[in-house]
């Protein structure tokens, strides 16, 4: 596994820093449930990240998301089974139901594959409104309270992140990363050397998916409350979003975009009629001068001093030369 060093962990921790802080300033029942939000998408949008790590876009992220949350707020309202029973049932059973559907889809390549994935996404949520026991058009109501305590809410919410995001950084770099990296270079060649293609994508889908469901279904029985609308494919384009412009090269890139994409809207209420706007110019921007998303800045900027010492070190080495 590539060792996650002190300068590489120097990001991550002062996030970690930030979020365990955070709910002492902001310290309100609205604020509170804005960074559990946070939370909850950030994980979204790392573990969709996982999934397309084999070169696989999927746009169903969103309804699987959406099976992990009614299956636990399901179990904990009928049969009121405690929450770690109910939150890891969610992510099971939508990593069941992810590889269970994805089996037919998982050959197609590029963008057929986004299609099919596209077309699930949809299926999905018109068969939750069209089940009587998950409320229908209507929704899921009266889910056990997690905690009473909203305080109390995030930091679990705080803990599950952080101990799903380290899941899935191990699960990147690993051998299996690398085996799902070297399927998006080409998969034919991958093939060729004996690699399953069709397992290993289906491993990456079914990874990612529990991992959603779990944030899914914790962020059900915080809300209390499921509404098929919110799973709908806007959502799933917008855990893309995040991905796409915090960098999909960077483990990091989600999570930024996460944080900044949920955060900036909230922070300035007057601009949040402007969202759509805003992120299609920031899309823009991160397309023509930021091909690594936000997270790749300093990397650009590393790489542009060096290529500005090296002009430097060309020029003197001209100049004595004619010298």
């Amino acid at each position: 596994m590539k060792n996650l060093n002190a300068k590489k962990a120097l990001p991550y921790a002062l996030l970690l820093v930030v979020a365990l802080v955070a709910p002492i300033f902001l310290h309100t029942s609205y604020w509170v449930g804005i960074l559990i939000m946070v939370l909850y998408r950030v994980v979204g949008s790392v573990s969709l990240r996982t999934i397309s790590l084999s070169g696989a876009l999927t746009f169903a992220h969103g309804a699987f998301i959406a099976v992990g949350a009614y299956c636990g707020g399901i179990l904990a309202r009928n049969l009121s089974l405690p929450p770690v029973i109910t939150i890891l049932a969610g992510g099971l059973f939508a990593m069941l139901v992810s590889v269970l559907t994805g089996l037919p889809f998982v050959r197609l390549k590029g963008m057929y594959y986004s299609m099919a994935s596209m077309f699930l996404g949809v299926t999905i949520n018109y068969i939750i409104k069209a089940l009587k026991i998950t409320g229908g058009y209507h929704g899921l109501t009266r889910i056990p309270k997690l905690l009473q305590s909203d305080i109390a809410c995030y930091y679990v919410f705080l803990a599950i992140t952080v101990i799903l995001l380290l899941i899935l950084y191990r699960f990147e770099f690993s051998r299996i990363g690398t085996t799902l990296r070297a399927l998006a270079q080409s998969q034919d060649v991958a093939s060729s050397i004996g690699i399953n293609a069709t397992f290993y994508r289906l491993l990456a889908v079914g990874m990612g998916s529990f991992c959603a469901g779990i944030a899914g279904a914790a962020y059900g029985l915080y809300s209390t409350v499921l509404s098929p609308t919110n799973y709908d494919m806007t959502f799933s384009l917008w855990l893309l979003m995040y991905m796409l412009i915090g960098g999909e090269d960077y483990f990091i890139g989600p999570i930024i975009g996460a944080i900044i994409f949920v955060l900036i809207p909230e922070l300035g209420r007057g601009l949040s009629a402007y969202a759509p706007f805003l992120t299609g110019i920031c899309t823009l921007i991160v397309a023509y001068l930021l091909p690594g998303g936000l997270a790749g800045i300093p990397a650009l900027i590393r790489n542009r001093r060096e290529q500005k010492a090296k002009e430097a070190a060309n020029e003197g080495r001209d100049q004595n030369a004619s010298a």
